[in-house]
């Protein structure tokens, strides 16, 4: 026996079924929009990391571009520096080349070191205090530094250092010597020889050679020697000049030296 439904049932039944399949298409579209977010999520993340990368790659890029602009400033700034000392040292007026040494020239200034070496072993032998030998001594000493610096003619300075050479020892040639008769300071006379070196220095040795007198130029009177070792040199240099003894050079008691 089939049993019949009403008529109400069968109209409600594919408003049911429509229904049913209204969800059922109403869940698939929610999924694929779902879906289809999450892909666009998934490459906006993607191009968010590919900005990043490409923004850190920048500023190295950056920092190494200011780095290698940096170094080539300084180096720019070096050379012209550099450059700039250049066209200083250029434009100053240079020194004057030396002229090369020639042969006659190297002759003459070791004849000046040598001409200059022998005044200096001249100069002790010079006695200061005989006819204005310390204006002589200066003058040598001069002498022997000019021709060391080379403002002093070699020529030229050896005919004036010979010239006094000669002066001296006509000096020398004007000794004289005679006996007579001195009394010193407390009224002892004694007999012996007084000597006179060119005007310029005279004294007086007795004959035993234990009392002596000096006076100097500008002295007006001799003055009597205490000292034992100017008595016997005064005393010698008395028998030399006598030709009691052989020819040498004395140290006068003057302060220098003298024949």
């Amino acid at each position: 026996m089939v049993r019949r439904l009403p008529p109400c049932f069968l109209a409600v039944l594919p408003i049911a079924v429509f229904a049913v399949s209204v969800r059922a298409q109403s869940t698939d579209d929610v999924t694929r929009e779902l879906q289809r977010l999450r892909t666009q999520i998934d490459q906006e993340r993607q191009a968010i990391a590919q900005d990043s990368a490409r923004q850190a790659e920048w500023r190295s890029q950056t920092k190494s571009r200011h780095a290698s602009m940096r170094s080539e400033a300084q180096r720019l700034a070096k050379e012209r520096d550099s450059l700039r000392e250049a066209l200083d040292q250029s434009s100053k007026p240079k020194k004057p080349v030396a002229p090369p040494v020639t042969p006659a020239a190297a002759r003459k200034k070791a004849f000046a070191e040598a001409l200059a070496r022998e005044i200096e072993k001249t100069l002790p032998l010079l006695p200061f205090e005989l006819d204005h030998g310390a204006e002589l001594a200066e003058q040598w000493g001069r002498l022997a530094k000019g021709l060391r610096a080379g403002t002093e003619d070699p020529s030229e300075a050896m005919g004036r250092f010979l010239d006094d050479l000669s002066e001296r020892i006509d000096l020398g040639s004007r000794i004289s010597t005679h006996a007579g008769t001195y009394t010193n300071s407390s009224g002892k006379a004694a007999r012996g020889a007084f000597v006179d070196v060119g005007g310029t220095l005279e004294f007086f040795v007795s004959r035993e050679g234990d009392q002596a007198a000096l006076r100097m130029r500008g002295e007006p009177n001799l003055r009597d020697l205490t000292n034992p070792a100017e008595i016997a040199v005064l005393a010698r240099a008395s028998r030399i000049l006598g030709g009691e003894e052989t020819p040498a050079w004395i140290q006068l008691p003057v302060g220098g030296g003298a024949p």
